[in-house]
């Protein structure tokens, strides 16, 4: 869900980022012309940091339901050894 969550967060933001920017020069001389300038450019690092976070999130997930798997298997083979020994 996290993996997900992170490729669909990527096109909505760069979409938002464009627009600022395109915006803000379709509305040069307009006094939110700058801000929305600004927007577009201010934001994109951080919001690349977010996704980058929750794309991290997503393979930290995964190894741990790996690692959570792995753990179970091993303690699965660990008791069936156990109860053929006691047989």
């Amino acid at each position: 869900m996290a993996k997900a969550l992170a490729e669909e967060f990527a096109k909505p933001v760069q979409t938002a980022l464009t627009s600022a920017t395109t915006t803000s020069g379709q509305l040069a001389g307009w006094s939110v012309a700058g801000g929305l300038g600004q927007l577009g450019s201010s934001w994109a690092a951080p919001l690349a940091a977010l996704q980058q976070r929750i794309t991290a999130t997503a393979t930290n997930l995964d190894a741990n339901a790996d690692a959570h798997s792995h753990n179970e298997q091993a303690v699965a083979g660990a008791w069936s050894q156990q109860q053929g020994a006691k047989q």
